[in-house]
């Protein structure tokens, strides 16, 4: 990868090399579903009252996206280095399939927060996974022949770590967790919308409270909270990426007063909307 910094996609599907170079304080980044592996430094995320940090010896799991806020630790002398891994769903349910089929009682799938975002200690076996993944990323022809079965390996052996069980829950159609990530899913494509709890929960196939305890447990943020954060948060990537005025963004994601989104835009983001070119996309 190059000094500069930024993303870059890889020749494997999904699978992306991420370089920062300066320290971010706390900023609410948007997260997919996936994985986070740091090679170099480290970050420090919030999600409301619970914090992590992840590291070198910690990747992060994300089973249902989420704008997490984070603090950043890099410089031009010591940057962020790391691999940004998209859920693959289709390997991840044969692999579930397959261990609970063979299942010995070495893999234990269990639930202690209900949280869709942890973080979990990189084993042995996690780093050789990556090391090979790496290690096939500059030559063309060995990502295109290796990369899916080294992203099978990698998978597996994350599903074997303290935290494995998010990836059988992601898989599980009946899960509390599956249940809200369809609705999450909804609401990253349809944000601009008026969205009705009502209508949410019933995709959920949840009564309303049910569904609004359940959201809360997985998301740290009730269904309405969520919904606003991801309005800003699609917001910002329109002004920064796309140079779009502010009033026309907050049109663009469902927001029918630009006063009201300039004071929500400040009070989430620290920075008004004319100033979000000051905040970081990664």
């Amino acid at each position: 990868m190059s000094h500069q910094a930024g993303i870059v996609e890889t020749e494997v599907p999904g699978v992306r090399l991420f370089r920062i170079n300066k320290y971010h304080k706390v900023t609410p980044q948007m997260y997919q579903q996936g994985v986070v592996v740091i090679l170099q430094g480290n970050k420090i995320g919030h999600l409301n009252d619970y914090r992590f940090e992840y590291d070198t010896e910690h990747c992060l799991i994300v089973a249902t996206p989420y704008p997490i806020a984070c603090e950043t630790f890099a410089s031009e002398d010591a940057p962020l280095i790391g691999i940004d891994i998209d859920f693959d769903r289709t390997l991840l349910q044969e692999l579930v399939d397959s261990v609970e089929q063979h299942d010995d009682g070495t893999l234990c799938w269990r639930e202690e927060s209900g949280r869709g975002v942890a973080v979990t200690p990189i084993t042995s076996g996690i780093e050789d996974s990556v090391c090979r993944l790496l290690s096939c990323l500059d030559k063309p022809l060995d990502a295109k022949v290796l990369g899916r079965q080294l992203l099978r390996e990698f998978y597996f052996q994350l599903l074997k770590s303290e935290q494995g069980y998010l990836l059988s829950q992601y898989c599980k159609q009946d899960s509390a967790l599956s249940k809200v990530s369809r609705v999450i899913n909804h609401v990253q494509v349809h944000f601009d919308q008026k969205l009705s709890i009502e209508e949410l929960a019933e995709m959920a196939g949840m009564s309303v409270s049910a569904f609004h305890r359940t959201f809360k447990q997985v998301v740290t943020d009730p269904p309405l909270q969520y919904i606003k954060k991801i309005r800003l948060n699609k917001a910002k990537t329109l002004m920064i990426q796309e140079g779009m005025p502010a009033n026309v963004a907050a049109i663009k994601v469902g927001y029918e007063s630009p006063t009201q989104f300039s004071r929500e835009f400040k009070r989430y983001f620290g920075l008004p909307p004319s100033k979000a070119g000051q905040l970081a996309l990664a």
